[in-house]
């Protein structure tokens, strides 16, 4: 996957080869709390906040999706897993409007078909934070996490009090508060990791994506971001979605998996529901053994 860019009100919503060259950027309104904003109750909407059906979507060399359908249930944590190759990202980006479904596909984000969204609508909705990304060199935390105020800006419009308010509120939640002004090439990669996903929670979207946002830390560093995400989810009410490679955590973290077999189909449940060994062999193609610690299910491979 290319690197994402400088960032920007494109770069929230898309990865730097599929961005045009300019947007319009509208706001009717100030911002609000980020408390305010993500604990609102959803009594006039549905419980899903993605509608998907008969997906199809293939590149010019393969089929990767034909007619699958599922929901992403509003409030929860989704994890997409699957073997390499299954189609993880491609069904990632294709829910953030990165790549687009062939004809007959029906992608709906709140009763509303994704593709009529405007970009800049898009991204008061969805904040979406990519594995791998780049900032300038020089560019302080605080700087950074400034760009997920740009969709609720007009061009060149400065930033408010509330502006203020919510990036202050992002660096907060996420622990940067004694590196905000620090460059970012002198933090640790679990560092450079949070502001990232501090940048997505400035942009006040009630859904955040992350593509596989524990790769490359260690362990120290992974457990941070997962009690992170999770605090997202049970603190300010967001629906997230992301992509996990370990299994263990996928099963420790999330309300919900979509797991993608090798032929472009799918099964969906809750963790406890869904795994055994069969459904790993099944999923994974190889042996994988199931156990428990503390209630906990936990997966190995015997070697």
């Amino acid at each position: 996957m290319a690197k994402q860019s400088t960032p920007g009100f494109a770069s929230l919503c898309r990865e730097p080869d599929s961005l045009e060259s300019s947007r319009s950027l509208h706001s009717s309104h100030e911002s609000e709390s980020l408390l305010d904003l993500h604990c609102q109750e959803h009594s006039d909407v549905s419980d899903s906040v993605y509608r998907v059906r008969d997906l199809s979507f293939s590149y010019p060399e393969a089929t990767v999706f034909e007619g699958i359908s599922f929901d992403i249930a509003r409030g929860k944590i989704t994890a997409l897993m699957g073997a390499n190759g299954s189609g993880k990202s491609t069904l990632f980006k294709l829910l953030t409007k990165n790549l687009k479904a062939d004809a007959g596909s029906q992608i709906m984000l709140d009763e509303r078909e994704l593709s009529a969204y405007r970009l800049s609508e898009l991204a008061r909705k969805v904040a979406v934070v990519w594995q791998q990304n780049t900032a300038p060199y020089d560019i302080t935390v605080r700087q950074l996490v400034a760009f997920g105020r740009v969709p609720h800006k007009q061009p060149f419009q400065t930033l408010s009090h509330a502006d203020e308010a919510a990036i202050d509120e992002a660096i907060d939640f996420c622990d940067l508060r004694d590196v905000a002004d620090r460059r970012m090439r002198e933090l640790s990669g679990g560092q450079q990791q949070r502001v990232w996903i501090a940048l997505g929670l400035a942009q006040q979207t009630p859904v955040m994506f992350l593509d596989e946002p524990t790769t490359f830390l260690d362990v120290h560093y992974q457990v941070m971001v997962l009690r992170l995400i999770r605090r997202l989810n049970q603190e300010l009410g967001l629906t997230v979605v992301l992509i996990l490679h370990d299994i263990n955590q996928s099963f420790e973290l999330c309300d919900e998996l979509i797991a993608l077999r090798a032929d472009g189909t799918l099964v969906q449940g809750s963790p406890h529901a869904l795994v055994n060994e069969d459904f790993l062999r099944d999923i994974y193609r190889t042996d994988l053994r199931v156990g428990c610690i503390d209630e906990q299910l936990v997966v190995h491979a015997p070697l």
